[in-house]
């Protein structure tokens, strides 16, 4: 499998959901100029996790979009782009896909044996309009992206050992948008050759 990462942190930090959304819909619309990918089917996976955290963006080219906003207001404002769809969860029957501390774990150890075998593409040019900060930025994340030991805060909090790249005022979110994509597009390969 080749997963080719598309992710604009920096591009989506917009208070404004509607600006967010219609630079969502700019970046399918260069995705679909590119040679090649003009009916491209887009599956679009909106990240939700238990602390309702919104920061995890990227594009991923076997045609999967991250995207970190209340699940709903994603499809509304972007279903109606043609060739546009929606994951969703079976189990919670929503939209969107659950971040626990079991799927980040899940998601390192797959990411470490695919860059092992050398399964990781990015591909290029990136739909980005800072290909080398972002390049940079993600290099920077990946590198700081660990396992990181948190003391509870009192007796009654337990010790636990977390995925993190936020170390020292860092972001983490170009490395957990890769890191959904390969996973999510991994198991939905999965899926699909158990069911073609």
């Amino acid at each position: 499998m080749h997963v080719h990462l598309h992710v604009h942190p920096k591009e989506f930090l917009f208070l404004d959901p509607a600006k967010q959304f219609a630079l969502v819909g700019q970046h399918i619309s260069m995705i679909r100029q590119l040679p090649g990918k003009a009916a491209s089917p887009i599956v679009i996976y909106v990240e939700r996790n238990l602390g309702f955290e919104a920061g995890e963006f990227g594009f991923v080219f076997l045609y999967t979009l991250w995207l970190t906003f209340p699940t709903e207001h994603h499809k509304r404002a972007l279903e109606h782009i043609p060739g546009v769809s929606f994951y969703l969860d079976q189990k919670a029957s929503r939209v969107g896909v659950l971040t626990t501390e079991a799927i980040k774990h899940a998601m390192v150890q797959l990411v470490v044996v695919m860059l092992q075998e050398r399964r990781i593409h990015i591909h290029k040019p990136l739909v980005s309009k800072d290909e080398k900060g972002l390049l940079l930025r993600f290099r920077e994340q990946l590198e700081v992206y660990s396992y990181q030991f948190k003391i509870g805060s009192n007796t009654f909090q337990r010790d636990r050992v977390v995925l993190s790249g936020k170390v020292g005022g860092m972001k983490d979110d170009i490395a957990i948008a890769f890191q959904l994509a390969c996973y999510f597009t991994n198991l939905e390969t999965q899926r699909a050759g158990v069911l073609g």
